[in-house]
């Protein structure tokens, strides 16, 4: 084992991080076990430790104690500490929001698929709005050395607090999402900006000028907020005065199906409605398709609406829908070779962007008044269905 001050000052770095000794041995001792050592392979000794890194015999005996916890040692009386590394019964745990409808059912589904090709074993961990990181690493069923995690739909905050706590407790993992910066952990995720430009390709070239991207989702989520500021950036630098960035100023864990439904109603009775509406999930693309079917706009001659978000059963909606989406099998077969990859890996993967064009889109309306009537002058009209204003 190679001099301990070649990486770093122990003492320093624990001070910094605001962490034990200890902790910050029980680091740099699993990295070591998953970077240079077999399954069987004698460990090193108590006193070797101590000497090489300089610290005192009771911070190590609690850094060797707890990887012995964790399942990365075996520890014989007589014989010494030995690695242990699973190769049977794989387990990936899946954590991502709870909730009806939420984003965990879709994440389980693509993540089940591929586990099974893989024989691993998956368990799904949702969490609550008032759960703190501590709490959720709580709920995790196996040892670190038995199970890795995949993370999704988080915040920025609580993706940094889960970082951190899961790689406190031993625990490999990666998120899939989109990037953020000092989070040190795997990350497979979407090129938000070839996203942003697939979509205006399709629409200016189907006429599209008065393009509504709507935020649906809470700005606080990390893909939304990602995604934001891309479309910001390509709406400047294409110079599309009529594009418009929308939000619905919908709060964490609330409805945004009724954000986007309400939001698509003042967009609709505003002057210069748009052609087009991009809501930044798939709920919100259903909702903007619902307020056109009940007030008797037709999509696509008056409206076209995309997903910009896999969404599941896009092809049975009443109008199908156009959706950005991407390989799911690849999302996470790529995030599973990251998980097992020796030595580990923190590496940044992309998965390619497709946009799936269905019924939903077509070519922009050639005139359109500049108002659609409140609901209450429906029923005057209704009689008539081609007739929306």
């Amino acid at each position: 084992m190679s001099d301990a001050n070649q990486y770093f000052n122990l003492s320093l770095a624990a001070s910094e991080l605001k962490q034990p000794l200890h902790v910050k041995v029980r680091q740099l001792l699993r990295e070591r076990i998953l970077n240079d050592f077999q399954h069987g392979q004698r460990f090193y000794s108590e006193r070797g430790l101590m000497q090489k890194l300089n610290v005192s015999q009771s911070t190590v005996r609690r850094a060797l104690t707890d990887l012995v916890d964790e399942g990365y040692l075996l520890s014989d009386p007589r014989r010494g500490l030995f690695v242990r590394r699973v190769a049977d019964g794989r387990y990936v745990g899946l954590i991502s929001p709870s909730g009806s409808g939420s984003r965990l059912a879709m994440a389980h589904s693509d993540a089940a698929v591929i586990c099974r090709e893989r024989n691993f074993s998956l368990n799904t961990y949702g969490f609550n709005k008032t759960d703190t990181a501590e709490l959720i690493v709580k709920q995790l069923r196996y040892k670190p050395s038995e199970e890795r995690i995949l993370l999704t739909g988080l915040t920025v905050e609580l993706a940094l607090k889960l970082d951190l706590a899961l790689k406190l407790a031993g625990y490999r993992h990666v998120m899939l999402g989109s990037d953020i910066p000092g989070f040190s952990s795997g990350l497979v995720s979407l090129d938000h900006e070839t996203e942003v430009e697939m979509i205006l390709d399709y629409l200016l070239k189907l006429g599209h000028r008065r393009i509504a991207f709507m935020i649906n989702e809470p700005k606080i989520l990390l893909t939304t907020n990602q995604r934001m500021e891309k479309i910001q950036r390509k709406l400047k630098e294409r110079g599309l005065v009529e594009a418009q960035l929308v939000s619905c100023d919908t709060p964490n864990w609330s409805d945004s199906f009724e954000a986007a439904y309400r939001k698509t109603h003042t967009l609709m009775q505003g002057e210069n409605r748009p052609t087009a509406i991009v809501p930044l999930s798939g709920v919100g693309s259903w909702a903007v398709l619902r307020y056109a079917v009940e007030h008797h706009i037709k999509v696509p001659q008056q409206l076209s609406i995309i997903s910009y978000d896999a969404m599941s059963h896009a092809e049975l909606l009443p109008v199908p829908m156009t959706e950005m989406t991407f390989s799911a099998e690849e999302r996470v077969s790529t995030a599973l070779d990251i998980l097992w990859s020796e030595p580990a890996s923190t590496r940044h993967a992309f998965v390619a962007p497709q946009l799936i064009v269905r019924a939903s889109t077509g070519p922009a309306p050639k005139s359109l008044p500049s108002r659609h009537p409140e609901r209450g002058a429906e029923s005057a009209q209704s009689q008539d269905p081609q007739n929306i204003d």
